[in-house]
């Protein structure tokens, strides 16, 4: 095989690899969309913590209250989310490197696992204090959306699986 098409070999294996691994990166841990760079925006009807916030009729004390501790954190956001990028760069570039290097993979995983539990944690954090914001009334009606939403999110995904299931 000559050099040059050794080269456009190893070209079109690295632009395949890129392709069918894209929307594997893009995912969450959960499988979800990633998007983890969004800090305190493009939340929808949920708050930060998986908290429904719209839904629970916050006073305006409890919504300062609530912006207060996200503008706290407004710095973490920014830290974790630029140590999620650059993690999840390194980590693309590991798997699309040629020839394959299983360790460098791994290592690369690993650290951005750790971001993701590190990011994880912050979300926790959060959670526990806007929940320690609301009254014991708003912190039932909470628990109850979120198992409704919960209950939401099996139907759709059954519903996906039913759709995807070819006819037999």
């Amino acid at each position: 095989m000559s050099r040059l098409a050794k080269l456009a070999a190893g070209v079109c294996s690295l632009g395949i690899v890129a392709v069918l691994s894209a929307p594997l990166l893009a995912q969450g841990p959960d499988g979800a969309g990633g998007g983890h760079e969004r800090g305190m925006r493009g939340h929808g009807r949920m708050g930060m913590g998986g908290l429904p916030l719209r839904g629970l009729d916050l006073t305006d004390a409890q919504r300062e209250q609530v912006r207060g501790i996200m503008t706290a954190r407004q710095a973490d956001f920014k830290a974790i989310g630029d140590r999620l990028k650059t993690a999840h760069e390194a980590q693309r570039q590991a798997v699309t490197r040629v020839p394959v290097d299983e360790n460098e993979i791994r290592a690369r995983v690993s650290e951005a696992s750790a971001v993701e539990a590190d990011f994880a944690i912050l979300r926790a954090r959060i959670h526990e204090q806007v929940y320690q914001v609301l009254t014991p009334e708003q912190q039932a009606k909470a628990k109850t959306l979120a198992a409704e939403r919960q209950k939401r999110r099996a139907e759709r995904k059954e519903q996906f699986k039913q759709g995807r299931q070819a006819p037999q």
